[in-house]
C-alpha cells in the first residue's frame, strides 16, 4: 500500500479503530489506480528474466523498474560484470553495458552477408521501491516511495473517505488553484481527480525505445 493506515487516520482526526477495515480497503483501491494509472508496480521485488539480444545497443530494457539492483547478469550462461546501473537509465529498468548487449557477428549465404549475433542475456535484479509499511523505508530516501506519490495515494483515499462520508451530494466540482475537479452525485464515485493525474504524470510508463 502506497501509504499508511496511521497518516490516513490523522488527517482524518480519527483516533479509534472503529474505520480502520474501510480505510485499509480505501488505500488498497487507491493504490491500485495510482499504479493502474502510471503503469507498473511500485513495490520492491526480486526478479530473473531473460533478453535475447540481436542489437549492437549499450541498453537492454528490464520489465520491471526503477532498477535498484542486480545480484547476477549472465550473457549465455558466462557471468559478466562490466555492467552499470545508471540513475538516468535504472529509472526505467535499462541496464547499460559500454560493449554492447551484442554476440559476435557471423556470416550466412552464398554472399557471407554479415549478421549480428544472438546472446541470451539473464539478468538477476532487485526493481521498485520500499513502500510506506517496509521496514526499509526512509523518507526522501532513492529506495523508497518518492513523497510526492506518498502524498498523492494519502490525500486521494482522504477525498474518497469524505465523499463516500457525505454521499457527494451536492458536490459537482471543487477548485484548488488552476486544477478544477469534478464529481458524480454517487458516492460509489470512482478514479483519480485531475490533480493526482497532474502529480503522477511524471511518473507515466510510455514505452521505452
Amino acid at each position: 500500500m502506497l501509504c499508511t493506515l496511521a497518516d490516513v487516520k490523522t488527517m482524518l482526526k480519527i483516533t479509534d479503530t472503529s474505520q480502520d477495515d474501510k480505510l485499509n480497503l480505501l488505500i488498497k483501491q487507491q493504490s491500485a489506480l495510482i499504479e493502474g494509472y502510471i503503469g507498473y508496480k511500485l513495490a520492491r521485488a526480486d526478479y530473473t528474466e531473460e533478453v535475447h539480444s540481436v542489437n549492437d545497443r549499450q541498453l537492454v530494457s528490464l520489465n520491471h523498474f526503477p532498477l535498484q539492483s542486480v545480484s547476477e547478469c549472465t550473457i549465455d550462461g558466462k557471468e559478466i560484470s562490466d555492467y552499470k546501473i545508471l540513475p538516468e537509465y535504472a529509472r526505467w529498468g535499462r541496464l547499460y553495458r559500454g560493449l554492447g548487449w551484442v554476440g559476435p557477428e557471423y556470416t550466412r549465404g552464398f554472399t557471407h552477408d554479415i549478421f549480428a549475433g544472438e546472446w541470451c542475456i539473464k539478468v538477476s535484479y532487485t526493481a521498485g521501491y520500499y513502500l510506506p509499511n517496509d521496514t526499509g523505508y526512509t523518507e526522501g530516501a532513492e529506495d523508497s516511495l518518492p513523497y510526492d506519490i506518498y502524498a498523492c495515494c494519502l490525500n486521494c483515499v482522504v477525498e474518497k473517505y469524505n465523499l463516500d462520508k457525505m454521499g457527494a451530494i451536492g458536490l459537482k466540482g471543487h477548485t484548488e488553484g488552476h486544477i478544477s475537479d469534478t464529481y458524480s452525485d454517487s458516492a460509489n464515485n470512482v478514479g483519480l481527480s485531475a490533480s493526482a493525474k497532474l502529480v503522477l504524470d511524471k511518473y507515466v510508463f510510455y514505452g521505452v525505445a
